[in-house]
């Protein structure tokens, strides 16, 4: 049975020219937000999406917000933080923040 899931990611340090590569990872890799807020400061973004859908193949949380970072680091082609806050109906939420142990981690298997 497919769950929906309102999940909320938060990614910085983005250059303004990585904003759209990081929007672009996440349409590919999962689905288009519901809506996207961009916040500057001193030439650092944070990129702020939400979105209601189900996970590929019936994920785990923790595999989803593995499978969506490791899509963000690629077509940024480098480390930003991400955070995952993904809940659903009959669970409680998650919160998944990667950080560049896991990145040099998933980055060698993928």
């Amino acid at each position: 049975m497919q769950r929906f899931y309102r999940v909320y990611l938060s990614i910085s340090p983005l250059g303004q020219s990585e904003l759209d590569k990081a929007l672009s990872a996440i349409r590919e890799s999962w689905t288009r937000p519901h809506w996207i807020r961009k916040l500057e400061r001193n030439q650092a973004y944070l990129l702020q999406v939400g979105a209601e859908a189900d996970f590929c193949d019936n994920q785990t949380e923790e595999a989803f917000a593995q499978r969506l970072s490791v899509a963000i680091w690629k077509k940024v082609g480098r480390y930003v933080k991400v955070v995952v806050d993904a809940t659903s109906e009959d669970l409680p939420g998650d919160c998944f923040e990667l950080n560049e142990m896991d990145y040099r981690k998933l980055m060698r298997t993928h």
